[in-house]
């Protein structure tokens, strides 16, 4: 029944593009890294809401690695973000890892102070013990620190306002200098100060 598929006129040519498939499909193009752009975030009940695809394209820091985690189609899920050994606290001049903002939302956020309520995971087996967040602009980053306990799944930060608002920053912590300490992130929620 099939045996016309078996001829050296079909059969070669469908063995080559099989195979190109399984090629392409091994370098996993969905986890190609992507240019920083903007994310725009879910408003619900005045808040700010980034999960999701709202992680698909974050500006990486030289401080710390970070992972997108995503799903078979490309789709972003998580933001995975680690402490590179040795670093010190973030200094008011670094940004850190960005989730940038859409225009619309940093103009939410202008002027105001704001309650950043952070949802994360740990990572095992290195955790990060802590996560710096600051909102960035064209000032310098109030860096505000929280530990991360394993047990828990949520930190709140109350951070300042900031000039013309651009992006979230994160920085994982830990002070151990030997080894990348990281954290998970599920979700960001921003509540804008009147």
């Amino acid at each position: 029944m099939l045996r016309w598929l078996f001829r050296p006129l079909v059969f070669y040519p469908l063995a080559i593009v099989v195979a190109a498939l399984v090629i392409f499909v091994g370098l996993k193009p969905q986890s190609w890294p992507r240019e920083p752009a903007p994310a725009a975030a879910r408003l619900v009940d005045n808040a700010l809401i980034y999960e999701g695809e709202a992680f698909n394209a974050p500006s990486s820091s030289p401080e710390q690695t970070m992972t997108v985690v995503r799903d078979l189609f490309g789709r972003a899920q998580t933001l995975r973000i680690a402490q590179l050994p040795g670093q010190p606290p973030p200094t008011p001049a670094e940004q850190g890892v960005r989730v940038l903002m859409t225009a619309a939302d940093a103009a939410r956020l202008e002027g105001k102070a704001a309650t950043v309520e952070v949802h994360y995971e740990t990572l095992a087996p290195n955790a990060s013990r802590g996560l710096w967040v600051s909102l960035q602009g064209i000032g310098p980053s109030d860096w505000v620190y929280r530990d991360t306990p394993a047990e828990a799944e949520l930190v709140s930060y109350e951070l300042p306002p900031q000039i013309a608002v651009n992006a979230i920053g994160l920085r994982a912590s830990h002070d151990d200098a030997d080894e990348a300490f990281g954290v998970e992130i599920t979700r960001i929620r921003v509540v804008p100060h009147p």
